[in-house]
């Protein structure tokens, strides 16, 4: 009997399992996190097609695709999984290792959104949390967009949706070493 991901080692396979904590081999395509999503039309290729892609070694293909930066991580597919397996920590692992392993998807709308995430990150790291109107501003500067969306701003501020400024987090420090921590241990992993 032939079991996928067994034909020949599979590293790709092995290494998007360990960082999700999920066993992708346990999909059997039904099909069911597809018809959930709520931005599968825009990836390059569905949950269920990525999910084939790792069993299958297809390593470039996957990391190169659109799927995985698409990903809302709303968990939509893995409560309707049969399987139970958590496709958006699948998602969540080939995202790192297509950072990791410098994957670039060229298109315009996957560059927004890497850049959106890496703002994104970035400000939890050195703030705690995230600061609505200054990832805006950012996000606008670094895409070369400065008045993008601009007009929402005097609204929302006004609604109380978004402030001016920040407010310092109670445990900045302890996030901050949480980070430390994160880097030491991947670092760890790595060597």
């Amino acid at each position: 009997m032939i079991r996928l991901g067994y034909l020949e080692k599979n590293t790709f396979l092995e290494a998007v399992n360990k960082k999700s904590g999920a066993n992708v081999l346990n999909c059997y395509q039904c099909g069911k996190c597809v018809s959930t999503c709520p931005v599968s039309s825009y990836m390059d290729y569905p949950p269920r097609v990525i999910m084939q892609m790792i069993k299958l070694g297809m390593k470039e293909e996957a990391l190169k695709a659109n799927s995985m930066w698409f990903c809302l991580t709303c968990s939509a597919c893995s409560g309707r999984c049969p399987r139970e397996i958590d496709i958006p920590a699948v998602m969540e692992a080939i995202r790192h290792i297509a950072i990791e392993e410098n994957y670039v998807n060229k298109t315009k709308k996957v560059k927004e959104i890497r850049t959106f995430h890496n703002i994104f990150l970035d400000m939890v790291k050195r703030y705690g949390r995230n600061y609505e109107l200054r990832m805006m501003a950012e996000f606008n500067i670094r895409t070369r967009n400065l008045f993008k969306d601009m007009h929402l701003a005097p609204k929302a501020l006004l609604k109380g949706k978004i402030t001016i400024g920040h407010e310092h987090v109670k445990r900045g420090k302890a996030i901050r070493k949480m980070y430390a921590m994160a880097d030491k241990l991947e670092k760890s992993q790595k060597g």
